[in-house]
């Protein structure tokens, strides 16, 4: 996870691979920084005191009766990527689905 706007000198530096990265007290945000190796995963926290992590996103619909999973989608991480999948599923399955007593 590097700055968008730092090179890539191609040198691993003292440390190797896993070398410790020093921020310099600047926040990182999806806009500001990116992956080296996966660009499209985004910075996502699950919730307030949870540390960010890259990441996407997976939904399920599932069938109320059994439990089981009839949907599936994995969506880029974002403020409304859950909802905006679950609407999205949800209005896939409508008619597909007998009604039972």
């Amino acid at each position: 996870f590097r700055p968008k706007d730092e090179g890539d000198d191609g040198d691993a530096g003292p440390g190797g691979r896993n070398r410790e990265r020093d921020f310099h007290g600047r926040k990182r945000s999806n806009e500001t920084h990116a992956s080296k190796s996966d660009p499209q995963a985004r910075l996502h926290r699950k919730g307030d005191g949870k540390e960010s992590r890259l990441c996407y996103m997976g939904h399920a619909l599932m069938e109320n009766r059994n439990g089981l999973a009839v949907a599936g989608a994995i969506t880029m991480a974002s403020g409304r990527a859950e909802r905006e999948a679950g609407l999205d599923l949800v209005d896939g399955h409508r008619g597909d689905s007998r009604r039972r007593v």
